[in-house]
């Protein structure tokens, strides 16, 4: 095994490779914080990112992030061996005195995520076990370990059972601990978790503008004391008191003394623009801790407590007087006060009392892990975000409170009206935006679907496919205009649409993603249009998914086929499924998570094919009896011997592979590549056929042969009739 050399230098401008963790479905947050002070992105993954920076981007890092976990620094990178020997050999041979001093105390521990099983007790003792005889070799003695206060804390990670890494914890504690909590109700938020549902609520805008804040239900008052912190852009973790990197070797204490200096008078600053901030709870003990902990936070003279129950809330005249305010809070859900049963007429209660009209033209945010309590509020959510809650999967619901009057007026759209000064074609496009959004709306709550077209050049001008990813990204293609079409004024109404898009959706311009699409000719839609490797997590019918925004046209995740993905991850179990043409193994995915017994994938790209894998492994899917054959589809049904339940064809409109000695074209080679799928269907089985090609016919013969039912009206789902700029399909059956 060939040894890396050491990255690590004392030079404060040296750059560290690093990976940041964050809870589930804040990435996108935590990205922004590592691009704010500084960072470069290298890698976006499941629950944090891997970035490079100084020494001073990571002291500023540490000292501001509201939403990291921990702050991780790479030290090598390596083959794992079975044995996981290698684990010790790694520490073994890694330079330990350019990383600690030898009397300095250490804790190991190991994580492993992807495919295999890891034992990772095991990987932890050959760590320690490493480092330890590393020092003795070194010195004669061995430093202690130390499990509760270590002096350093060192990690190995291990991906896919295939490549290890070590890392040295620069967080120390996690990143969350802000300092200021001692005092804790039993069910209080994480602080990185309440500042990831302040900044999903538009606090950071909405306290811009000097509206005010309540928690009617505030507990220990975490969320009071991060919405100060967010509101007046102070630094989260000022006054911890030890993080990881204060016994590394290159720490420079001089510059951390002058960035905390400056953090001080950011602080100082920032306290006094402050809005009013309140908090109320019927749990006196409850009142108690928050009182304690805000004023070890430094904020009491900022944040208002007192103990008042839920049916008594009301404004104050000087809460009444603001120009508007937010409501954001974390009700008790059965997980952490017994029966849930008892809770529903509090949520109803907390509806009831925020309908009324001192709350016009305010908003509210509600965190709950329950969504039939979160439906006992009795408002109507206008959009919603996914957050984990320590191991709780959580909702949070977020609603405008405007009475009748407003809701005439059509409040989003007079709003973004006025702010955005768009032009008459632009105000057409966000009335567009704005009805089809309404449109949509019932059908995406009803079905549970986060990934859907919302609009496809229905406007002449304004010539966009436009697809929203979990109300977190959107996509936008754009057609190619006319010759005729002033190439400037094109691209004036693109930026405007963006512009309308990132705000409709409350969304940062790292969140919209625009591409041009052309009539594509061969594989055109399948070649890269960059090399950024970034990859983004949605979810469909339950099952995780990686799409890719920048480096293809196409995301990785056809959305016209959503409900023929359904179908087959409703009727897979027990059977054997063949994907052709599989693209990123989406379809395979389905079927295996659907119970089938087998899945065979084949596409001629090895690059979709290891995308197809990766969604198994995200989805803890074992390879063991489903299959990625990297082939031509029509070389592969010649190969073939084996029959099998279900077929998936949804070949391209054209190909010229390289894998093909001829061009393929649909409507010319369909009925052969039909027939050749036939002969390894089973006899009772289902050849699913399906393809986008606008002026399709399918030809007679096949008609006479097969049992052919058209399935196209069910297939497509509401997102693409207006259209039909979907697909159209097939099911066919043996005679």
């Amino acid at each position: 095994m060939e040894k890396q050399e050491s990255r690590i230098h004392p030079d404060k401008m040296t750059l560290y490779s690093l990976f940041a963790a964050c809870p589930l479905y804040l990435e996108d947050l935590l990205e922004e914080e590592v691009l704010h002070w500084g960072g470069k992105i290298q890698k976006r993954t499941t629950g944090g990112l891997s970035f490079t920076a100084t020494l001073e981007t990571i002291y500023r890092f540490c000292i501001h992030t509201r939403v990291a976990g921990h702050l991780l620094l790479q030290l090598s990178e390596f083959d794992l061996t079975e044995d996981l020997e290698s684990v010790r050999k790694e520490a073994l041979h890694f330079p330990w005195d350019t990383i600690m001093l030898p009397e300095a105390t250490f804790s190991c521990r190991a994580s492993a995520k992807g495919r295999g099983n890891i034992n990772q007790q095991l990987a932890s003792l050959k760590l320690k076990d490493g480092i330890a005889d590393y020092w003795r070799e070194k010195t004669g003695s061995r430093p202690d370990v130390d499990r509760q206060n270590p002096d350093i804390k060192v990690q190995v990670h291990i991906q896919d059972s295939q490549k290890g890494q070590m890392y040295l914890d620069l967080s120390g504690e996690t990143l969350s601990n802000r300092g200021y909590r001692i005092k804790a109700s039993s069910a209080a938020l994480r602080e990185n978790t309440a500042a990831g549902l302040l900044l999903r609520s538009g606090w950071k805008k909405i306290s811009q503008e000097k509206c005010v804040f309540l928690d009617p239900m505030c507990g220990s008052g975490t969320l009071l004391v991060e919405a100060a912190i967010i509101a007046g852009d102070l630094p989260a973790n000022l006054y911890r008191s030890h993080y990881g990197f204060m016994n590394w070797k290159s720490h420079n204490q001089d510059l951390w003394e002058e960035i905390t200096d400056q953090a001080e008078q950011e602080w100082k600053k920032g306290i006094e623009t402050l809005p009013r901030i309140t908090g109320y709870d019927n749990d006196k003990n409850a009142i108690a801790s928050a009182i304690d902990n805000i004023k070890r936070a430094g904020l009491d003279k900022y944040i208002h407590v007192e103990k008042r129950a839920l049916e008594d809330l009301a404004l104050t005249e000087a809460q009444m007087a603001a120009p508007g305010g937010l409501v954001v809070t974390n009700p008790p859900y059965g997980v952490r006060i017994g029966e849930k049963n008892a809770l529903y007429s509090l949520y109803r209660s907390l509806g009831d009392q925020t309908r009324s009209p001192q709350f016009k033209g305010w908003n509210m945010s509600v965190i709950s892990n329950d969504i039939s309590l979160l439906g006992a509020i009795g408002l109507r959510q206008s959009r919603e975000n996914k957050i984990m809650n320590g191991a709780l999967s959580c909702a949070i619901y977020h609603y405008e409170l405007f009475g009748s009057e407003q809701k005439k007026k059509g409040p989003e759209k007079v709003q973004l009206e006025n702010e955005l000064h768009i032009s008459e074609e632009g105000t057409q496009f966000l009335n567009r935006l704005i009805k089809r959004k309404k449109h949509l709306g019932k059908w995406l709550k009803r079905e549970n679907v986060s990934c859907y077209r919302l609009y496809d050049a229905d406007l002449p001008n304004f010539n966009f496919a436009i697809d929203v990813y979990e109300n977190k990204w959107i996509h936008i293609q754009e057609y190619k205009p006319p010759v005729f079409i002033d190439m400037d004024k094109a691209e004036i109404r693109t930026k405007e649409a963006i512009k309308i898009l990132k705000d409709l959706f409350s969304l940062q311009h790292n969140q919209i993603f625009l591409k041009q699409r052309r009539r594509q000719r061969g594989q055109d839609q399948y070649r890269p249009l960059g090399s950024q490797g970034e990859r983004y997590l949605i979810q469909e019918w339950g099952q995780r998914i990686w799409v890719n925004f920048t480096d293809y046209l196409d995301t990785g995740l056809f959305l016209d086929h959503r409900n023929i993905r359904k179908y087959l991850l409703e009727n897979s179990k027990g059977k054997s499924v063949l994907n052709l043409f599989s693209y990123t193994c989406t379809a395979s995915l389905m079927a295996a998570s659907g119970g089938a017994s087998k899945v065979v994938s084949v596409d001629s790209s090895k690059t979709y094919l290891a995308w197809g894998r990766d969604n198994f492994s995200l989805n803890k899917i074992s390879d063991t009896h489903h299959s990625f054959e990297q082939s031509d589809s029509f070389d592969w049904l010649r190969a073939s011997k084996d029959y099998f339940d279900v077929i998936f064809l949804d070949p391209p409109t054209f190909s010229n592979s390289k894998s093909r000695a001829s061009v393929f074209d649909i409507q010319n080679d369909h009925a052969a590549l039909i027939h050749l799928s036939m002969k390894r269907l089973k006899k009772d089985g289902l050849l699913i056929f399906s393809n986008n090609f606008k002026q399709f016919e399918l030809k007679e013969e096949l008609l006479a042969e097969y049992n052919i039912s058209e399935e196209t009206k069910w297939t497509v789902s509401e997102d693409f009739l207006k259209k039909k700029s979907g697909h159209r399909c097939w099911f066919i059956r043996i005679k």
